[in-house]
């Protein structure tokens, strides 16, 4: 049973990894309802930033007192954040520019 130990701060660092998976999840389902979702979009990667950056100094303090179930249990949780990504990212529709060019030199034609 000791290999299945969970800590209460491992706990809550793979709450806020699902939380951060279902916020994704709900904005790509709902895009064209939000009234600003590149807004959305941006503010949740700086979330999975920061918290990605909080995993990793947990990882290092806790050391070999991680349980590989903890640690299986959190890394099990950021691939589905990571996969949850790329959804999100399909939604977004770059920015395209047209620019007029002159076309007085005939060497681009």
């Amino acid at each position: 049973m000791d290999s299945q130990k969970i800590d209460e701060e491992g706990l809550l660092k793979n709450m806020q990894i699902s939380e951060l998976v279902l916020k994704i999840t709900k904005l790509t389902f709902g895009w064209n309802n939000h009234a600003d979702p590149v807004t959305n979009a941006n503010e949740l990667m700086n979330d999975v930033r920061k918290l990605s950056l909080e995993i990793a100094e947990y990882e290092q303090r806790m050391g070999e007192s991680l349980s590989e179930y903890q640690r299986n249990t959190i890394y099990n949780s950021m691939e589905e954040l990571e996969n949850a990504i790329p959804y999100m990212k399909n939604k977004i529709k770059p920015t395209e520019s047209l620019e007029t060019v002159n076309q007085t030199d005939k060497s681009l034609v």
